[in-house]
């Protein structure tokens, strides 16, 4: 997650910007974004957006134009990072400018060459999105097997206590 937030920082100030925008209104004091939610509230909040944009926009054209934006946003931030104009990023540029992926650098640099290019860049996200996806479907499916618990648990209390009654009678 940490390497999605610092390529998308851009995507981060806006959303830091509007919810301090919003929240000027109490006593002038402006509030910021608190990014540090609970992966159940991750979960929860994406779950809402998605449903949303599923209702709002069948088509996903909204959800396609911002995946766009990101791959332009990312491609953007790389070429602007790329000091020597190479295709690459050196561990000295992340270093300097992404400091998430510098310290991630060996697991983003796939091949090993000292490099990162703009694809290593965007597989790394993908797989980072991939293992989120599977974090939060191991939550839910936790949740599940715990609500599944308590159900099964207020059954055998309630069969327990139909069965007290019956002896008493």
């Amino acid at each position: 997650m940490v390497l999605f937030l610092s390529l998308n920082a851009a995507s981060a100030e806006d959303a830091s910007k509007h919810v301090s925008d919003v929240d000027a209104g109490n006593d002038g004091t402006q509030q910021t974004l608190n990014l540090n939610f609970s992966p159940e509230n991750r979960s929860k909040i994406r779950k809402a957006l998605d449903e949303y944009s599923r209702t709002t926009d069948p088509e996903h054209k909204q959800i396609e134009e911002r995946k766009r934006n990101m791959r332009e946003s990312i491609e953007a931030r790389f070429l602007s990072i790329d000091k020597d104009n190479d295709g690459s990023i050196d561990r000295q540029e992340a270093t300097e400018s992404l400091p998430q992926v510098a310290r991630h650098f060996s697991q983003v640099d796939t091949n090993q060459d000292e490099v990162i290019t703009l694809d290593e860049l965007q597989a790394a996200q993908s797989r980072f999105l991939e293992h989120r996806k599977a974090e939060e479907a191991l939550l839910e499916a936790q949740k599940q097997q715990e609500a599944d618990a308590a159900l099964l648990a207020k059954r055998k209390s309630k069969q327990a206590i139909n069965n007290t009654h019956k002896s008493a009678l």
